[in-house]
């Protein structure tokens, strides 16, 4: 109904002008649309590989970091190492140090003493009598009543 009143007042030009107009604005509006689905699968599918490439990099940083970790105690028992080294370096150089100042021995210089060897059974018996003599002495074996 209203198409037919606009064939009748409106002139050839200006409906083709019209047309014209109308499919100009049916193009802009697809371009709208497929601009803003573009954008909008653009945006998505950027999101998406922020938070690909952000699990990435965490990964790699946790590795980086295990990998500095092992380093850093690599580094320590080296010190450690290099330490005791030192140590032990200081350790013999004052022995060599100190065996300059040592004289060796002769059998001169040394000392013999003797030593009295017992007789295993005189051993015995001498505890035996020690042991009765202490009783003895605490009461353990009474003489009379």
């Amino acid at each position: 109904m209203h198409s037919h009143i606009i064939d009748k007042d409106i002139s050839p030009y200006s409906k083709k002008k019209f047309l014209n107009y109308k499919k100009i604005k049916y193009k802009r509006l697809f371009y709208k649309k497929f601009f803003n689905k573009f954008f909008t699968y653009f945006n998505y599918t950027f999101l998406v590989l922020i938070f690909l490439f952000s699990f990435i990099s965490i990964d790699s940083q946790r590795k980086w970091t295990d990998f500095y970790s092992t380093l850093v105690e690599t580094r320590n028992i080296n010190n450690n190492l290099l330490d005791l080294i030192s140590h032990t370096e200081e350790y013999y150089l004052r022995e060599i140090e100190l065996t300059d100042n040592f004289k060796n021995a002769t059998s001169k210089d040394l000392i013999y003493l003797d030593h009295p060897i017992e007789n295993p059974k005189n051993i015995i018996f001498i505890s035996i009598y020690k042991s009765f003599i202490n009783g003895l002495k605490d009461s353990k074996y009474q003489i009379g009543y």
